[in-house]
């Protein structure tokens, strides 16, 4: 029993959870915080991290603005509206050939589709 227990630690600490989403050339590791490019990494700022990662987790569904600054940003942000805008410009000029998976909904937000 002491040995179930000691390999049950060993697996639990050693195993791979990495919750990664794919996409033709794109990978994108949440837990490690990677962002690739036909196995190129890509460098975002981490506001671009957290945008994208929201998007994923929440793909094909239409977010608004004032949801994203709210789960992005925080609750509390008082900044101007147009951060939103600028992240998004950023983080689709990043993205390269997969800029257009970050669709504008207009009169609404924006939706990450596949």
């Amino acid at each position: 029993m002491r040995i179930d227990a000691i390999m049950k630690r060993v697996k639990r600490t050693s195993s791979d959870n990495h919750s990664i989403y794919k996409k033709d050339g794109l990978t994108i590791d949440f837990t490690a915080r990677k962002v690739l490019i036909d196995n190129e990494n890509i460098e975002l700022s981490p506001k671009e991290y957290d945008l994208l990662f929201y998007f994923v987790s929440n793909k094909n569904i239409a977010l608004s603005r004032e949801k994203l600054i709210t789960e992005v940003w925080g609750y509390d942000y008082y900044g101007d509206n147009r951060t939103l805008d600028t992240h998004i410009k950023l983080l689709r000029k990043s993205l390269d050939k997969y800029s257009d998976l970050i669709v504008t909904v207009r009169g609404i937000g924006y939706r990450f589709e596949e």
